[in-house]
C-alpha cells in the first residue's frame, strides 16, 4: 500500500487469529447469535511509506473495530495514499461489503477520497463550507467518508441490518457505524488540538441516546438498536410549514393539496428541512423552499437566498451524475441499489433519495446541529413521493 497501490504493503493480524466461520457455522452457534462468540479477526495493513512505525491513530481505530461489529473495513488516507487499513473477516452472507480482498477495499476507499475532493470543489459556490462527511447507503450496506484534517480522510465500509420497509436513516447497523465513526473522526481531531466537528449533527444528542446499546450491533445477529426519533414538526391545517414565510414553488403555479409540490411543501420547516426538489437528469421538475424565511437569515451572510436557490437547482440537474460516479467507485462492495446519499458540509447537509427510475429527491438543511433530523424528514418525504 504505497503511494500508488496497496499491493506492496505489509500486513499484521492485531487480534488472535481465528478460523473464518462459514454461514452454517454461524447459524448453528447459539453463542455467536447472541454476541458471545470470540473476537472477530481484524487484519491491519500498513503503508510501506510508514516503515515499521505504527501511527498513534491506529490504536484508536483498532479499538473501534473491536467495539462496532457493523464496520467491516476502516482506513485512513492522506489524499490518494492509504496510511493504514483494518479489515474484519466476516461470515459470507447476502448483506455487507463482503467477498472483496483487502486490496480491493482500499482501492474503493482511494476512489472515494478523490470523489469527495471533487465534490468539495463543486459544492463551494453554495458558501456552506467544506464537505466533511459522505454517506452512501445501499441495500447491502454503507460507505462512510469523513474529512478529518485538510487532505486527511477516514473511509469505512459497513453492514446494513435494515429492511426495505424501514426508513434508511433508521437502519440500526448503519446508524451505529455512522455515530461511532463521527466520534472517531473527532478523537483524531482532538489529538492534534483541534475543535470537534459536528458530523451529522450527532454532537447535539445526549450521551444516553448515543450509547444505548448500538455499539454491540453485529452483521447477522444482536438486538436491534432503538432509532433516534426526530422532534415532530407541527404543520398547520393550511399546509404551510411552521416558521412564518410561505415556501417558494417553482414552476410558478400554486400546488394543489395532492400534488408532489404540496407534499414537498408540507415537509418544510425552519427547524430542519429548508429546500427540496424533485429532479431528473438535466432538469428539475418541482422545487419548494423557505430560504427567504426571516428565521433563516443567519445562514445568508455570504450568499443570498436567490443565489443558493440557483445553485441547488443546478446541482439537482446533475445529482444523478454524482450518484452514478459514487456507485461506480463502490459497486463491488455495495451494489447499485442506492437508498440515500448524504453530503454533509460544515453548515448543513444535502440529501439525495431515489424516488423512482432516474428520479431523485434533493433535500437541503442549513442547520448543522439538525442534520440527523433533516435526514429523517427527507426520508419520510421520499417514501411518500415514491409511493
Amino acid at each position: 500500500m504505497s503511494g500508488q497501490t496497496p499491493a506492496d504493503a505489509t500486513a499484521t493480524g492485531t487480534t488472535p487469529p481465528v478460523d473464518r466461520p462459514t454461514p452454517s457455522e454461524a447459524a448453528a452457534d447459539p453463542a455467536a447469535a447472541h454476541g458471545d462468540a470470540p473476537r472477530r479477526r481484524v487484519d491491519v495493513t500498513l503503508g510501506t511509506h510508514l516503515g515499521d512505525r505504527r501511527p498513534p491513530a491506529l490504536a484508536v481505530c483498532e479499538e473501534l473495530m473491536d467495539e462496532v461489529g457493523s464496520i467491516s473495513h476502516l482506513a485512513r488516507y492522506r489524499t490518494g495514499t492509504c496510511d493504514f487499513a483494518l479489515d474484519a473477516w466476516e461470515p459470507a452472507g447476502p448483506h455487507g461489503p463482503l467477498g472483496l480482498t483487502a486490496d480491493e477495499r482500499q482501492l474503493i476507499g482511494r476512489d472515494v477520497v478523490h470523489v469527495m475532493t471533487d465534490l468539495d470543489d463543486q459544492l463551494r459556490p453554495a458558501c456552506s463550507g467544506d464537505l466533511v462527511r459522505l454517506l452512501l447507503h445501499t441495500d447491502r450496506g454503507a460507505l462512510f467518508g469523513f474529512s478529518v484534517l485538510r487532505e486527511q480522510f477516514v473511509v469505512a465500509l459497513g453492514w446494513s441490518s435494515g429492511t426495505r420497509d424501514q426508513l434508511p436513516p433508521q437502519d440500526p447497523a448503519v446508524r451505529a457505524a455512522d455515530i461511532e465513526l463521527a466520534g472517531l473522526a473527532n478523537r483524531l481531531r482532538e489529538t492534534v488540538s483541534l475543535q470537534p466537528t459536528d458530523y451529522g449533527g450527532w454532537l447535539g444528542l445526549n450521551e444516553p441516546t448515543l450509547s444505548s446499546g448500538i455499539r454491540d450491533i453485529r452483521p447477522s445477529s444482536g438486538p436491534p438498536a432503538t432509532p433516534v426519533t426526530p422532534v415532530p414538526t407541527q404543520t398547520p391545517p393550511d399546509g404551510r410549514p411552521s416558521g412564518g414565510t410561505s415556501p417558494v414553488s417553482r414552476p410558478g403555479v400554486g400546488p394543489s393539496t395532492s400534488s408532489p409540490a404540496a407534499t414537498c411543501r408540507r415537509h418544510l420547516s425552519v427547524e430542519d428541512l429548508h429546500y427540496v426538489a424533485l429532479c431528473r437528469p438535466g432538469r428539475v421538475e418541482v422545487t419548494e423552499d423557505i430560504l427567504d424565511d426571516p428565521g433563516l437569515a443567519r445562514f445568508f451572510d455570504d450568499v443570498t437566498p436567490r443565489g443558493r436557490r440557483q445553485f441547488y437547482a443546478l446541482l439537482g440537474q446533475r445529482i444523478g451524475v454524482h450518484l452514478r460516479t459514487l456507485v461506480r467507485a463502490t459497486h463491488l462492495a455495495l451494489g447499485s441499489r442506492v437508498r440515500r446519499l448524504v453530503l454533509d458540509v460544515e453548515q448543513g447537509a444535502l440529501f439525495c433519495y431515489p424516488v423512482g427510475l432516474d428520479r431523485y429527491l434533493l433535500a437541503v438543511t442549513l442547520d448543522q446541529h439538525l442534520v440527523w433530523a433533516a435526514d429523517e424528514k427527507a426520508a419520510q418525504l421520499a417514501h411518500q413521493l415514491g409511493g
